[in-house]
């Protein structure tokens, strides 16, 4: 009866040859990391300092561009929250007194196209979004500016003692 062989389990380590090899080259990208030091620019020309050392290809178009891209793609925390705070909490005032909260002014307004919703957007040029959960976000999102944001409850199991 013939008998069969054992085959031996090769341990390979989680830190092969290839991935080594990529390590060596990480220092030579960045000396120092450009978010930290874009943090630290207080003025102008600190800003024309930074950007010939870490963005030489962007020109003052290109900064521009991105600038304004920034903020159109941040557009309720960058324009609304800080232009609009008024009507912010007026919106924030008007889910707290209706009975269904965020998602019965949303509706209100999808359906008849009136309501405190449609007041807000005629004040900030806010972009009514297609789906109830987004609105819901961004409701969360504008009572967290100010400071409006209710605090998660603790689970009895998982308290700090």
């Amino acid at each position: 009866m013939p008998t069969k062989k054992k085959k031996k389990k090769i341990k390979k380590s989680s830190t092969s040859k290839k991935q080594r090899r990529g390590l060596k080259n990480f220092d030579i990208g960045f000396i120092k990391n450009p978010y930290i030091e874009a943090a630290k620019v207080k003025d102008w020309d600190e800003l024309e300092k930074f950007m010939s050392l870490h963005a030489a290809a962007l020109g003052p178009a290109g900064v521009a561009y991105a600038s304004v891209k920034f903020v159109m793609d941040n557009y309720n925390q960058m324009k609304i929250c800080y232009e609009c705070e008024d009507a912010v909490l007026d919106l924030i005032d008007a889910t707290k007194k209706t009975k269904g909260g965020s998602v019965a002014i949303y509706n209100q307004y999808a359906a008849q196209g009136t309501g405190p919703l449609k007041n807000f957007i005629l004040e900030t040029q806010y972009a009514c979004p297609r789906v109830v959960k987004t609105f819901q976000e961004h409701m969360t999102m504008f009572k967290d500016f100010t400071g409006l944001k209710r605090n998660k409850k603790k689970v009895p199991q998982f308290r700090d003692n």
